[in-house]
């Protein structure tokens, strides 16, 4: 009886320890960041420029806007609206720029080839024409899109300082996509198309052709009499071969307008000039500057005629 009292006794103080035990609350992990489980391929795809949005902020008083890139009027752009574009990454053409991004090189408008660094999230594109570089950070990526932030940079207009950066988005090549750009961050307000300081100049160019009588390489004169025939805004062919791409616009407040030829063999390569803007109806180029866009030494002295 004494052993059963005992007993009985003991289960009760055990019992009384563990009721009283504080129990801890189950507490909830936070989940401020979505990891996406599906891995979704970056390299190998060729991705075409869809549409793209630039931020402005004024440093002075902090007032926030947001522009689109392109609209009904235009389809060139650059990431740089201060300053216009300083390298060919720079340049924005809707439904035109290509980026591929290789194990090891990242490859702009299936022509142009830089280093390439960093990893599926932050990526740094490097040896840029005239040394630099452009970080691109990945802010969405399916089997359909990429969307990237790129272009982060500071200006200013001579009153007023600016901070501002660019969202692209981007589809395979052959894939279209409407209304596909993420939503706007939060703060800024939309004011319309971008007006960059360097305007498109390639309708006045198109369907024209052109004959490059002479070009001086430094060491001779050289008569090619190659045919350059400009028959879309963003392609030309040469003597009727590969159709290949270019580039031309005006730059804002000397009166020159800048024309880039990819694959301008006839005087060895990849070639930009300055030429006036008035090249067109004047109809002929002469003695004008053409530097090699990945060899700022190989400068080349071009004269062209307008035939049509």
């Amino acid at each position: 009886m004494k052993i059963a009292t005992k007993i009985l006794l003991l289960t009760t103080f055990l019992t009384i320890i563990f009721s009283c035990e504080k129990v801890e609350p189950v507490e909830t992990p936070e989940n401020n960041v979505i990891i996406n489980q599906t891995e979704y391929p970056l390299m190998g795809i060729t991705w075409v420029l869809s549409d793209g949005r630039i931020y402005v902020e004024n440093m002075d008083n902090n007032d926030k806007l947001y522009y689109d890139h392109f609209g009904q009027n235009q389809n060139i752009s650059v990431l740089n609206p201060f300053d216009g574009a300083q390298v060919p990454f720079d340049t924005l053409v809707q439904d035109f720029t290509t980026w591929n991004f290789g194990s090891s090189n990242f490859t702009l408008n299936g022509l142009s080839s830089y280093g390439l660094a960093g990893n599926t999230t932050s990526i740094n594109v490097n040896g840029l024409e005239n040394g630099s570089s452009r970080t691109i950070v990945v802010l969405e990526l399916t089997d359909s899109k990429l969307t990237v932030q790129v272009g982060e940079g500071y200006a200013s207009d001579g009153t007023t300082n600016y901070h501002y950066f660019s969202t692209l988005t981007f589809v395979p090549v052959g894939f279209t996509c409407s209304n596909c750009q993420p939503d706007v961050m939060f703060g800024y307000t939309y004011s319309g198309v971008i007006s960059n300081n360097t305007t498109p100049n390639t309708n006045s160019i198109v369907g024209t052709k052109w004959v490059v009588t002479k070009y001086y390489d430094g060491f001779s004169n050289n008569y090619p009499n190659d045919t350059l025939d400009f028959y879309s805004g963003t392609q030309y062919r040469i003597n009727s071969g590969t159709p290949t791409n270019y580039t031309s616009y005006s730059v804002f407040g000397n009166n020159m307008s800048e024309l880039t030829l990819y694959g301008f063999y006839t005087i060895g390569g990849d070639f930009s000039g300055m030429v006036p803007d008035n090249f067109v109806t004047n109809g002929e180029i002469n003695s004008a500057l053409f530097t090699d866009i990945f060899n700022t030494n190989n400068d080349k002295l071009v004269w062209m005629v307008r035939i049509q």
